[in-house]
């Protein structure tokens, strides 16, 4: 459940995307485009991956573990057999009857995506009135799909994208939201063959061309679950079933935005901390127990090195390096279920860090009855 705000109070994160918000009362999240519910704000909504996936035309392509939803293109069916960039293995080009996948920038907010100005988007015109009391912006991006190395005779792709968002007048709007069957889908405006060592277009036949948004892998408001509560010895016997071991303080229970995408980040409350709460009763905050399995471990101070080998891997296969779902997907593909991070009292005062995916990775410990 979402932790209420203090009736009357100003949020602090907005509950779409989980981004930090500005001090002076916004109405609408900068970086998602959501509004911004004044007082208790309500809980996570339930369109999670279960849904969206359900609701959205969905495949499989050969460069995640997760299926990945189709938001547009040339085609009316989403297939299957569509090449990422990166996976063309033949020496000449794709033709008028293969499909090729793009893949649009886009952040993942609860129940969908974002894409914004300057994060791989840009405004396309002018805004428009679309009615009386409403303005169409439009947002245009470039794309480009490429074949694997020494294939495809060297060419590539150029696909220019277009989106659109609406807003009541007088209002702006830096980006867009797409939800499954409620916004209008992404569209392809143009989209040509470009030899990159000449420089000249190919009138070469174009394949279709299918829209995608990055491999979303699952996460904490993806799924509809709580965090659990258990007495301390049960909640460390649960702990120590996985690698993760320590008392935790939880930051906040709301998805965040964090270093290795969305996530809900721990600190290490220390091994004293919790008989030192017992002797105050009620008068600290709870401490976590966390069950993982396959965490990533690396020092704050090198994450930096690790960031550039994961844009380098997914530069490969045409994701989008502005985005947070390319390290979600790369931790996904590693089999990664946590994040820890050593040495990191720059990131949130603590030494020790842990970035847990799920709520039902985190126990609360129960005070014992007196």
């Amino acid at each position: 459940m979402t932790t209420p705000e203090p009736s009357g109070d100003p949020p602090r994160f907005c509950r779409h995307c989980g981004a930090a918000l500005p001090p002076s009362a916004p109405r609408f999240c900068i970086e998602c485009g959501g509004a911004i519910a004044r007082g208790a704000p309500p809980a996570d909504p339930e369109p999670a991956a279960h849904v969206v996936a359900q609701a959205a035309p969905t495949v499989r392509l050969p460069n995640a573990r997760v299926e990945q939803s189709v938001i547009g293109g040339t085609i009316q069916l989403p297939t299957s057999g569509a090449i990422p960039p990166g996976l063309w293995f033949r020496d000449e080009p794709p033709g008028s009857d293969d499909v090729a996948a793009i893949y649009a920038p886009l952040r993942a907010i609860v129940g969908g995506w974002s894409g914004l100005s300057g994060m791989g988007w840009r405004s396309a015109e002018q805004p428009a009135v679309a009615s009386g009391t409403r303005m169409t912006f439009r947002f245009a991006t470039r794309r480009e799909w490429f074949p694997a190395a020494g294939c495809g005779r060297g060419l590539r792709l150029q696909v220019e994208l277009l989106a659109q968002a609406e807003a009541e007048e007088g209002r702006t709007r830096r980006g867009f939201r797409y939800r499954a069957n409620h916004d209008p889908p992404m569209e392809v405006a143009a989209a040509w063959w470009l030899d990159p060592a000449t420089g000249a277009r190919s009138d070469r036949p174009l394949p279709q061309i299918q829209i995608m948004a990055p491999p979303r892998v699952p996460r904490v408001s993806d799924y509809d679950e709580p965090i659990a509560a258990m007495p301390e010895g049960d909640a460390e016997a649960w702990a120590h079933e996985g690698a993760v071991h320590g008392l935790f303080k939880l930051l906040n229970d709301v998805q965040q935005r964090t270093p290795v995408g969305r996530g809900l980040p721990l600190v290490e409350a220390g091994a004293l901390w919790f008989p030192l709460r017992l002797l105050g009763r009620g008068s600290s905050s709870p401490v976590y127990r966390v069950q993982a399995f396959r965490p990533f471990n690396c020092r704050w101070g090198e994450w930096r090195q690790v960031q550039s080998r994961i844009r380098a891997e997914a530069r490969g296969l045409g994701l989008d390096l502005e985005t947070d779902l390319v390290i979600e997907w790369w931790l996904d593909r590693q089999g990664h279920d946590c994040v820890i991070f050593e040495e990191a009292k720059p990131l949130y005062g603590h030494q020790r860090t842990v970035i847990a995916f799920r709520r039902s990775q985190i126990a609360r410990c129960l005070e014992p009855k007196m």
